[in-house]
């Protein structure tokens, strides 16, 4: 964990993952965003591409649980941006890095 984005987090009361999404966003354009645990990560990055334009190469969307993980996928759903997404509440870290793996060999 990156103690630039705990002190952040802890300080304006915000998750560590949206606080590592904000830190992200100068590298998404042309980037490979892979999210398998941060429904609000994936949530942020969606808006970013929507409301500034932002343009990943792929966005890999495969947040696991039952808060704001089907919204935050509908969201992606809506961004012109190629995406990989899991429907539903299933997911998780291990099926995100197994999906850009099999990307990976593919290409």
């Amino acid at each position: 964990t990156d103690p630039d984005v705990v002190e952040r987090a802890r300080a304006e009361g915000h998750t560590r993952a949206l606080c590592s999404a904000e830190k992200a966003r100068p590298l998404l354009d042309g980037g490979i965003v892979l999210i398998g645990n941060a429904p609000l990560a994936l949530a942020r990055i969606a808006r970013y591409i929507l409301e500034e334009g932002v343009r990943p190469a792929l966005v890999v969307g495969m947040p696991v649980g039952f808060v704001n993980v089907v919204e935050s996928k509908e969201l992606l759903a809506r961004c012109p941006v190629p995406q990989i997404v899991l429907e539903g509440r299933r997911g998780g870290s291990a099926l995100a890095v197994t999906t850009l793996h099999a990307v990976m060999e593919s290409a």
